[in-house]
């Protein structure tokens, strides 16, 4: 996507280019009617914190995460085994993993499916300074997202995956 589109957004955005380029194309479409409709009514754009990410980013993220972090992260719809390795793995060393750790645990991984942002289908939103989380939450679902508020968990932000783009297993 050129940048000239990127910059015509109808939000924000502190992630990379890259990283929102990245988005499905639905994604997009659909958020940015979200992000159309939330700023019709409160005066305020959005700002998408991330978007598309790596493995190595993810594995990154989760290294900085305590083991409640990651429960409620990766946990809303069973325990896959990367979680239960990771949780091991900083039992057993008594701190948090590296991130070349983490990176390895997940592209060894028994399960597949990790995070949207992988594929492009996930956006995280800024919610500091947020004016209207509970209506951001509803025009989201509105338009094709399952909504995770991560804030409860010590994460500033909304989770927003696209239900309608097919998940994929990622594993470099």
């Amino acid at each position: 996507m050129p940048i000239q589109q990127l910059q015509q957004f109808p939000f924000e955005y502190e992630c990379s280019d890259e990283a929102i380029s990245g988005l499905a194309p639905q994604v997009v479409a659909d958020f940015c009617e979200v992000a159309k409709k939330y700023a019709s009514q409160t005066g305020q754009r959005l700002t998408v914190t991330s978007a598309k990410r790596t493995l190595r980013h993810c594995a990154s993220l989760m290294a900085a995460m305590s083991v409640a972090q990651l429960e409620g992260m990766y946990c809303r719809n069973g325990y896959p085994d990367y979680i239960r390795s990771m949780k091991g793995e900083m039992e057993r060393l008594g701190r948090n993993l590296t991130v070349d750790e983490a990176y390895e645990i997940l592209r060894n991984r028994g399960e597949g499916f990790i995070s949207s942002h992988l594929f492009g289908a996930a956006v995280d939103i800024a919610t500091e300074g947020l004016k209207d989380a509970a209506l951001l939450e509803r025009l989201l679902a509105e338009h094709n997202f399952t909504v995770l508020n991560e804030t409860s968990l010590g994460v500033l932000c909304i989770h927003a995956s696209h239900r309608n783009v097919q998940r994929q297993i990622i594993r470099e």
